[in-house]
């Protein structure tokens, strides 16, 4: 029998009735981006070798506001509720911005619809909004404001200028993963050495001053890129974002959770912000040939593989399964992992084929090895 929820008001929310996959806002997000992410870069890489016709800036635009951002709701669906003791988003208005996301892939083909494309983030930091604002949440108030930011990044591309509005949402989107690894992360990393070890005073720290200036840096490089994009002040503003993101987690005791892969795969996703920043500022700089590395770094290495480490940790959880990884989901993660090292670092011709196959197969093996984990049932018989 389905339970009842318990608000923070004290009043008693009825159990959810309608399709399970319409039950909470990771279930069909965190599929959808999957999915995409697969798709998506097949698609591209067919475009590549003259197979399909795709908009030179199909490909950018729709990792960052396709793929990225159906990952963005998925986390966010299922975090917020957590965050504000709030019952998740389901029925009517998941389906409703699940529907905007599917509209916007499509409408960006035509000229005229292209402002559908538009509605999804505004509509995301609403239902958000009203979670946070409502249980005055105040730690969080700056997370539906960055998802508009992104939003107003995304009309600089439909509608002014396409160029400058990518390169800053390449670096937005991992600000929002800066802001949330920089929470869960240390969190995660201390129960579970904690439980795997034995020793409850294990601690992962993080240095108050990188805390505080880690968000307003990345911030920063994202405003530089658009008033002063390669310039030596957009140089500096990257490098010293790297240098605070690192100096964050550098008392995360990350050696230690080499044996737990749920775990490790969080570090390593963190570690691409700080990496990807450093290559930006060298690239902004002129000291680095190739820009679209850095670019790469930052979207391929910090959103992609952080999104598969917390959408892979996030799916378990929300499912009553146990937090540990699968042989699959471990394949999956060195494909991710693969992928972006071949894109940022490998300088052949051949490179990029070969990290489009690696990504596509990549998600492609989280999409059929979760499908259960997300169309079915918790396991554990506790209400979403």
């Amino acid at each position: 029998m389905a339970q009842r929820i318990l608000l923070n008001d004290g009043t008693i929310a009825e159990p959810y009735k309608g399709p399970l996959l319409l039950a909470a806002g990771h279930r069909p997000f965190f599929l959808l981006a999957a999915l995409y992410a697969a798709a998506g870069m097949a698609f591209w890489l067919a475009a590549l070798e003259g197979l399909i016709d795709l908009p030179s800036q199909w490909h950018s635009h729709e990792m960052l506001f396709g793929f990225g951002t159906a990952a963005l709701s998925g986390f966010m669906m299922a975090a917020v509720p957590k965050w504000t003791n709030k019952r998740p988003v389901q029925g009517v208005p998941l389906a409703v911005l699940v529907c905007l996301w599917l509209v916007g892939r499509v409408a960006i083909f035509s000229e005229s619809l292209a402002w559908l494309d538009l509605l999804h983030l505004p509509f995301l930091a609403y239902l958000i909004g009203r979670m946070i604002v409502g249980a005055g949440n105040k730690r969080n108030y700056i997370v539906p404001a960055l998802v508009l930011m992104l939003a107003a990044l995304n009309a600089l591309y439909h509608f002014h200028d396409a160029g400058p509005a990518l390169r800053a949402a390449a670096c937005l989107l991992p600000a929002i993963v800066a802001l949330i690894g920089g929470r869960v992360v240390p969190a995660f990393t201390q129960n579970a050495l904690r439980m795997a070890t034995g020793d409850m005073t294990i601690a992962c720290a993080t240095p108050a001053w990188a805390d505080r200036l880690a968000l307003p840096a990345i911030l920063a490089a994202v405003a530089l890129e658009l008033l002063a994009p390669e310039s030596v002040f957009a140089g500096a503003a990257a490098l010293a974002a790297a240098a605070i993101l690192l100096a964050r987690m550098l008392g995360w005791q990350s050696l230690k959770t080499l044996s737990i892969p749920l775990v490790w795969i969080l570090h390593v996703g963190y570690l691409w912000l700080p990496l990807g920043f450093f290559l930006k500022g060298l690239a902004d700089l002129g000291l680095l040939d190739n820009p679209a590395s850095a670019l790469h770094a930052l979207t391929a290495g910090a959103v992609g593989v952080m999104v598969l480490a917390v959408g892979s940790r996030a799916a378990l959880g929300h499912s009553g399964r146990p937090l540990v990884a699968t042989r699959a989901t471990v394949a999956v993660y060195f494909l991710v992992l693969g992928a972006a090292i071949t894109r940022v670092f490998a300088p052949f011709d051949w490179a990029l084929a070969v990290a489009g196959v690696l990504w596509t197969a990549g998600w492609g093996l989280f999409a059929i090895a979760y499908w259960p984990v997300l169309a079915r049932p918790r396991i554990d018989g506790q209400p979403d």
